[in-house]
């Protein structure tokens, strides 16, 4: 797919994720298509910053910095959870072709948006109780599996045990814990001008399918997708569905140039 009026992918992962988590996606789009996987501040070996109440428009602001740089102009940005909820407001602030959010935070209520803070911290604080090889014979057995990701996965012994333990492992070695004390007050306000899709797991328990009414109404514009019988971890537990996804709604954006002049 090394068409030239297709525009690159910018995918921006969750929070408490890395770049990595995207592997499943990235090896089901099609080759010769540009894809830049970040790590967002705080994950993966970034630098964090000091977090505050604009958590989610300040990492945006990071991640418009680091576009030229990676020599990217108008790209299709995909965002997972966090991440859509960056991709949004970063569509806000930078030229971008399209917007495709993930199962994104900002259109909660109060009471689920603590709940999901608190799911994410009482698990970072788990996975750093133990070390590498640990998680790995951990990760190893699908009960483990199941009990650490119950929350995450609707299909948790389902996931390789190489990508549950590089998810604790991205879990524990990140600013989570820290972040959540101001990402579970970020909502959504305001309009996005370029084309959005909105994708929702039916069986997620971070991000509940209500939320997608909110969303129509705050962001009336955007279309909606449904994964069917997924849990938060959209990626993980249908890696051909998000890739579909996110490939026809590439394909529906506007037609225009995206090298840079």
């Amino acid at each position: 797919m090394a068409r030239e009026d297709v525009a690159p992918l910018l995918l921006l992962h969750g929070g408490g994720a890395d770049a990595g988590s995207w592997r499943p996606v990235v090896e089901r789009l099609p080759s010769g298509w540009p894809v830049h996987a970040l790590n967002l501040p705080g994950h993966g070996g970034e630098p964090g910053f000091a977090y505050d109440a604009r958590i989610i428009q300040v990492t945006a602001r990071h991640v418009a910095d680091r576009l030229p740089d990676l020599g990217l102009v108008r790209p299709h940005v995909v965002g997972h959870s966090m991440g859509g909820a960056v991709a949004l407001e970063l569509a806000k602030v930078v030229p971008v072709a399209g917007v495709t959010a993930l199962c994104p935070i900002g259109f909660w209520t109060p009471p689920r948006a603590w709940v999901t803070a608190a799911l994410l911290r009482n698990a970072a604080r788990l996975s750093a109780m133990t070390d590498p090889k640990t998680r790995s014979l951990l990760m190893a057995e699908a009960p483990a599996r199941r009990l650490v990701l119950t929350a995450f996965s609707a299909r948790p012994s389902l996931i390789h045990p190489s990508a549950a333990a590089a998810a604790a492992s991205a879990l524990s070695g990140s600013d989570i814990v820290a972040m959540t004390k101001y990402t579970w007050r970020y909502r959504f306000r305001g309009r996005v001008p370029v084309p959005v899709l909105l994708a929702w797991a039916t069986r997620d328990r971070l991000v509940p399918l209500s939320d997608a009414d909110r969303a129509r109404r705050l962001l009336p514009q955007a279309a909606h997708a449904l994964l069917p019988g997924s849990g938060h971890l959209v990626v993980e537990d249908d890696p051909d569905l998000t890739a579909a996804l996110v490939r026809d709604h590439a394909h529906r954006l506007p037609p225009a140039d995206f090298t840079d002049a």
